[in-house]
């Protein structure tokens, strides 16, 4: 079904998605429609927790540019098929997790922010929006994905100056979830599923429809969200065992994942 991604589904319920359009990833229109049906497929039938990595020594370099026409009339469809992809990634329902093993550079940079989490090696791989050293700016969402995460100023610093940061200074400013050696990131990716797994599926996912729709209205509508939110929570047996096992003073056991 896919030409440039490959699915792994585990048993376990964690998708494992791999990057693969050689040598750099770089997203043309087939690939993007691929990263978009694959977003939307687990909408529908949403896994427990999807990862993505690569299968290259680069995560991804951005945009093919050589399938991109520069005018506005051209660039226009490619733009939107960029955006549709990030967003498709964005309303996963599910935790997700980008596994960095190399360059994430523009468009890949702004997959990631589409991600939950980002794990990034240290060493070569360098990550940011080098955009405007081409006359271009990060349309895929990353203007909008890099405000929300580091606030108005560190996101500009980026995004303005198309500075590229290595592991540890993405780490310090929040672009990044964690930054470790490079032989690490499996095992730490790993635990971090594992951690995952062992929490209740209704509440993990709770609480990240909380986050992502409260960061689009005011603070009054994102209550109002929490509201819906723990209301329905209150209903499921692993509410129920929850409060029962802190009672109890034991661990739970989730009938729900």
């Amino acid at each position: 079904m896919y030409r440039h991604l490959r699915l792994n589904p585990r048993p376990d319920g964690v998708a494992e998605v791999t990057l693969d359009r050689p040598p750099a990833n770089s997203a043309d229109f087939e690939m993007l429609e691929e990263l978009t049906t694959m977003g939307l497929g687990f909408a529908r039938d949403t896994p427990r927790v999807v990862t993505l990595a690569s299968a290259h020594r680069i995560f991804m370099a951005g945009a093919d540019l050589g399938a991109v026409e520069l005018s506005a009339a051209r660039l226009s469809p490619f733009n939107l098929a960029f955006q549709a992809a990030m967003n498709a990634w964005a309303a996963i329902p599910c935790p997700t997790i980008a596994a960095i093993n190399g360059h994430a550079l523009g468009g890949g940079c702004e997959l990631t922010l589409a991600c939950d989490w980002r794990i990034m090696a240290r060493g070569r791989p360098r990550i940011g929006f080098p955009e405007v050293r081409r006359g271009l700016i990060a349309a895929g969402g990353g203007t909008q994905r890099a405000a929300r995460l580091l606030g108005a100023a560190r996101a500009k610093d980026l995004l303005m100056r198309g500075r590229l940061l290595d592991a540890d200074e993405a780490y310090q400013i929040g672009l990044v979830s964690e930054a470790c050696d490079a032989d690490k990131l499996p095992h730490i990716v790993d635990a971090l599923v594992q951690e995952l797994l062992a929490l209740p599926t209704h509440a993990v996912r709770a609480s990240k429809r909380c986050v992502d729709e409260g960061l689009e209205t005011t603070l009054f509508g994102g209550l109002m969200i929490e509201r819906r939110e723990v209301l329905a929570l209150a209903d499921t047996a692993d509410a129920a065992e929850g409060v029962r096992a802190f009672l109890e003073k034991r661990e739970p056991v989730w009938t729900q994942g």
